[in-house]
This record gives structure tokens, C-alpha cells and sequence, in this order.
């Protein structure tokens, strides 16, 4: 009985201990110091202190967040209705306070930017626009340093980051990696900027084609000699 006492007390200790450790790692990763501000509109201004994660929160869970080395003001307008889901990080360093105006929208039509189109981009491989998330950042101010993250789904997860090139009027995409499940990208200056995919569309059926036609090749080659073996 005393044993039984003794696997019970140290069984209880242990699943306290793993309490405790899962805790404080769910504590971790929720962090519960970053400020969070509730936004009921779809225009929207606010000050983001220096060194302090403040993470907007819109309707629909829309979710955009912001960090800064220095004082950053924001003046924004956003289609909450229409980018559901979404969560965006912008974190940007500079040497003095600055201010920014942003939009987010589903798609950008004057820039030919809509949902499930194909473009050329100018390494002349083809993309499609499926995230239904572009952003148009200004910021009045010198930055340093910026970087840019939004959260990695199951069909962006292939996407890089792109930005929209007025001189040339073609996007233009830059290295993106995932780092903590999100699709992150080092940015040097500010404009439309979204998610564009690879489209394997065209490789798939060139691929299909190559693939019958090599089946008819070997098909009639076999045929062929078939012939030959009854002939003779």
C-alpha cells in the first residue's frame, strides 16, 4: 500500500512539473507582454511605441502587427470584411520616428492584380494571385531595416513575396523563407507587396503531353516489332 502511495505522490509531482513546463511555453509563444488594440473600423490611426509589439485587432480576425526601434505612427485603411483570417507582421528599424500610411485590400484591379489571375514576372517564370491580401505601404521617414511576415497556410506555403515595379509595371518577387510558420521576406523600400504562387499549370500539361507522346512512341515501337517476329 505505502508503494502504491509512493508511485501515486511521484506521479502526481510529475505531471505537475509537466504542467508547469507546458505553461510557461504556451505563455511563450502567446506573449502575453505585446500590446493588443481592438479596431471596429476599417479606417484607423494609431502610435506604436518604440520597442513594443502592438498587435491591431480587426473584425473577421484580421490581425496586423507592428514593431519599431522607434516611435511609429499609423494611418490605415483596411477591407476587414473581405481578408479574413489574415495575420501580418510589418517590423522596421530606423534612426529616427517615422510615420506610415497602409492600405490592405483583396485585390489591387488598377495594378491587374485580382484573385486567380496569371502573370509573367521577371524572371519570366508564371505566378498566380490567390492570397487575397496586398498591402500598400508609405513611410515618411528613413528606415534601416524592415522586414515583412504573414501567416503560412497550406496553399500559400510555395509563395514568395512580391512588389509591384511602376517603372517596368511588372511584380517583381524576392527571397521569402518560413520562419515560425510564416512567410517572411528582408524588404529595402515600401509599395504594394503580396503573395504570389508558383503556376505549375502549364508544366503539368507539357508534362502530360511529353508523357503521351512518349507512350504512343514505345506503344508503336513495340508494335513494330511484334510485326516483324510474326513476318518472319
Amino acid at each position: 500500500m505505502k508503494k502504491i502511495s509512493k508511485y501515486l505522490i511521484g506521479s502526481f509531482a510529475l505531471l505537475l512539473v509537466c504542467s508547469s513546463f507546458l505553461s510557461i511555453n504556451v505563455a511563450a509563444a502567446i506573449d502575453p507582454t505585446d500590446k493588443e488594440v481592438p479596431v471596429m473600423t476599417d479606417h484607423w490611426q494609431a502610435q506604436v511605441q518604440a520597442n513594443e509589439m502592438t498587435m491591431f485587432a480587426f473584425q473577421f480576425n484580421l490581425r496586423l502587427r507592428f514593431r519599431a526601434n522607434v516611435n511609429l505612427e499609423l494611418n490605415g485603411d483596411c477591407e476587414t470584411h473581405k481578408l479574413a483570417n489574415k495575420d501580418f507582421i510589418l517590423e522596421v528599424e530606423g534612426d529616427d520616428d517615422l510615420r506610415m500610411n497602409m492600405t490592405c485590400t483583396e485585390e489591387q484591379k488598377e495594378l491587374g492584380l485580382m484573385m486567380g489571375n496569371t502573370y509573367q514576372i521577371r524572371n519570366r517564370n508564371r505566378v498566380q494571385y490567390q492570397e487575397g491580401f496586398v498591402c500598400n505601404i508609405e513611410c515618411n521617414g528613413t528606415f534601416t531595416k524592415a522586414q515583412i511576415r504573414i501567416r503560412a497556410t497550406n496553399e500559400n506555403r510555395i509563395g514568395s513575396w512580391a512588389y509591384y515595379d511602376e517603372a517596368t509595371e511588372e511584380w517583381v518577387s524576392v527571397p521569402t523563407t518560413i520562419e515560425d510558420d510564416y512567410l517572411t521576406a528582408e524588404v529595402t523600400h515600401f509599395s504594394y507587396w503580396t503573395i504570389l504562387i508558383p503556376d505549375y499549370t502549364l508544366f503539368i500539361v507539357v508534362s502530360v503531353v511529353i508523357g503521351a507522346v512518349a507512350v504512343v512512341i514505345i506503344g508503336s515501337v513495340f508494335y513494330i516489332r511484334k510485326r516483324k517476329r510474326t513476318v518472319n
